[in-house]
């Protein structure tokens, strides 16, 4: 298997996984332990600090607003006969709510072996922020005649990824900026394919395309917060979405943005209800103790924004139906097995890893305080 060659942007990373080895009869106990530990670097004393930098981020208005479908498709289809889906024209369901199903475009035979085919899908809502294009050129089956190895850059490719998401109408604000001087400041890497002869000896060796790998992040003004491990101001928190592109020298041939929402910040925060160390520590524990977590191999704790519902009493909700709001989090990652090797039986059950968001704030409603 060939090596790919990974990039990734150090500014999003707000703490490296750390590794935990705590030894405790009580392994709630431990597991608190852990969590304080790391909320204590990365937090310090409480919450209140970094949710009031975190207040202070605009986001640009986004695809709900951006995206023009009939620009989007005459760039993307060009002189092909493009179809739209017949439920396409209707945003909404049959019981009056806002339909998060997807458009279909398509040029060309879905079902043909060698036929070009285009495809676009889109959120008929597009605020929920979930797209796929695909495109499939003709070719020969069973034809001994390799594609041509892709020549452009890295950089020609990123350049080419955000040109891309630029004519979906993503905000230039969206997208983080690596800072200067690091070492590997691009999100691409090289997908490559090689070629042997009967005798197994390599003939051709052929980049296909460029994958480019776009995290969602907003610019805290200011900046978010000092890295204990580097001592790097980190410049950027992370936010609901991202894009996955692939590139060759023709151009963007496949694209997919997951969850890339449209929303703004909860105008009704208050930084005064921003939660403590011990009331994080608690909710966390407690919920990934329920979720069957006894061990700690390796804990991750991301400052994010995640993406909620607001308040549906809110006299003034968001204007697109599926947009939601933005609120302060921490993102937690756990895995109980560790780096290393693990043997499993079903007498020696390892849980798999999690994901989890938790809120910074407390929400209030009616004058008390919710989590």
């Amino acid at each position: 298997m060939n090596p790919i060659r990974t990039s990734l942007c150090v500014s999003l990373l707000a703490l490296s996984p750390l590794l935990v080895q705590a030894q405790t009869a009580d392994p709630k106990e431990a597991l608190k332990s852990a969590i304080t530990l790391n909320l204590r670097q990365l937090l310090g004393d409480g919450s209140g600090p970094v949710v009031q930098r975190l207040l202070t981020v605009k986001p640009d208005p986004g695809l709900s607003r951006n995206f023009d479908v009939g620009k989007v498709t005459s760039a993307l289809f060009g002189r092909q006969a493009a179809s739209f889906a017949p439920d396409c024209r209707s945003t909404t369901t049959a019981a009056k709510e806002a339909d998060e199903g997807l458009c279909v475009v398509e040029a060309g035979n879905r079902e043909s072996e060698a036929g070009a085919y285009t495809l676009l899908a889109f959120s008929k809502n597009i605020g929920a922020g979930n797209l796929m294009f695909a495109r499939r050129a003709a070719f020969t089956p069973g034809s001994d005649v390799l594609p041509q190895s892709a020549k452009l850059s890295d950089a020609e490719a990123y350049g080419q990824a955000l040109k891309f998401l630029g004519l979906l109408g993503v905000p230039d604000g969206d997208i983080p900026k690596p800072p200067a001087g690091v070492k590997n400041p691009l999100p691409v890497r090289s997908l490559e394919a090689g070629a042997a002869d009967e005798k197994g000896s390599t003939v051709a060796r052929l980049t296909l395309h460029k994958t480019v790998s776009v995290p969602r992040a907003y610019l805290v003004p200011g900046g978010l917060l000092k890295d204990p491990t580097s001592g790097v101001v980190l410049q950027h928190v992370i936010g609901p979405g991202s894009a996955t592109l692939q590139v060759n020298d023709a151009g963007v041939q496949f694209a997919r943005l997951d969850g890339w929402v449209d929303a703004p910040m909860d105008s009704k925060l208050d930084p005064l209800n921003a939660k403590s160390i011990k009331e994080l520590v608690d909710e966390i524990a407690d919920d990934l103790y329920g979720e069957g977590v006894r061990k700690l191999g390796t804990l991750s704790i991301l400052i994010s924004l995640r993406h909620a519902y607001p308040n549906p009493e809110d006299p003034n909700p968001p204007l697109c139906p599926v947009c939601g709001v933005l609120r302060p989090a921490l993102q937690v990652m756990v895995s109980q097995p560790g780096p290393g090797r693990v043997e499993t039986s079903e007498s020696a059950f390892m849980a798999p890893g999690l994901v989890r968001e938790y809120d910074l704030v407390n929400q209030v409603d009616n004058g008390r305080a919710t989590r």
